[in-house]
């Protein structure tokens, strides 16, 4: 099956750079409750006492696919009218990739991951509001490669996925020197981390699966996807791939096992026929 590498890049999908970056370490400080991480006071607040803000994804360059690979790099931006108090941006990313056989026969493969990016605070805009980004050099980067390693018996492929994204306080993470963590299950739990060993496979060498959101603001989350069909004909033509990505909301036409998930969360993911 393709090599799978996802997310966020530095170089190639969560490989930082080795940067050392001095205001993106998270220093306690005792027994308030408080952190300062970045380089702004983060506390976890409840979502009501939160300032009015907005949470905009930033699309960095287009995304660019062939017959073997898709990617899409991308940035968040969130700009409040005070100081805000979480520190970082939540990710539930949830995908199903569908294999189709000549004979008709599908093959799934399905996985859950929780991930966080820390915030950095930017400074005021004209308005006087709070601008937060990802930290320099920090992207969030989607990438996977190796579909015309698959076999000549595979029709078509079909990988689905649909992620939601909302601000939250983590505490606890293993965090790249830039900022980014895999989280082993959301506040609410209703998502748990069940990832294969080859995605995003230089990360999970170098970093634990650990960590909590403590406090976030899900209710108000906000959606992206992307979908990437691969076909080849019999006549043993070059295959050819189509990508769409929706900056703004869910992919039309989710496979079953997808949209339950979306919608009800799952404590595990299941790969199989």
């Amino acid at each position: 099956m393709p090599e799978l590498v996802s997310k966020p890049k530095v170089l190639p999908r969560s490989i930082s750079r080795s940067l050392t970056i001095a205001f993106l370490l998270l220093l306690a400080v005792g027994g308030t409750g408080c952190a300062s991480v970045g380089n702004y006071k983060a506390e976890p607040v409840q979502p009501e006492v939160l300032p009015a803000y907005t949470l905009e994804l930033q699309v960095r360059g287009e995304p660019e696919y062939d017959e073997d690979r898709y990617e899409v790099s991308l940035g968040f931006e969130l700009r409040a009218q005070d100081e805000f108090a979480y520190n970082a941006i939540v990710q539930e990313i949830v995908q199903e990739v569908i294999y189709e056989r000549f004979d008709g026969r599908q093959i799934r493969e399905t996985l859950v991951l929780v991930e966080a990016f820390k915030l950095s605070r930017v400074g005021k805009d004209d308005e006087g509001k709070v601008v937060y980004r990802l930290p320099s050099f920090q992207r969030d980067r989607h990438y996977e490669r190796g579909y015309l390693s698959v076999g000549p018996m595979i029709k078509q492929i079909d990988v689905w996925r649909v992620v939601r994204f909302y601000p939250g306080y983590v505490k606890g993470a293993d965090w790249t020197e830039l900022g980014f963590a895999h989280l082993p299950q959301n506040r609410e739990t209703s998502m748990v981390t069940d990832i294969p060993e080859n995605f995003n496979e230089s990360h999970q060498r170098r970093h634990d699966i650990k960590g909590n959101v403590v406090q976030d603001d899900r209710d108000q989350s906000r959606w992206y996807s992307m979908r990437y069909h691969w076909w080849r004909e019999p006549t043993g033509n070059r295959p050819q791939a189509r990508f769409t990505f929706n900056k703004s909301g869910r992919s039309e036409n989710e496979p079953a096992w997808l949209s339950d998930t979306l919608e009800k969360g799952t404590r595990t993911a299941s790969a199989g026929e």
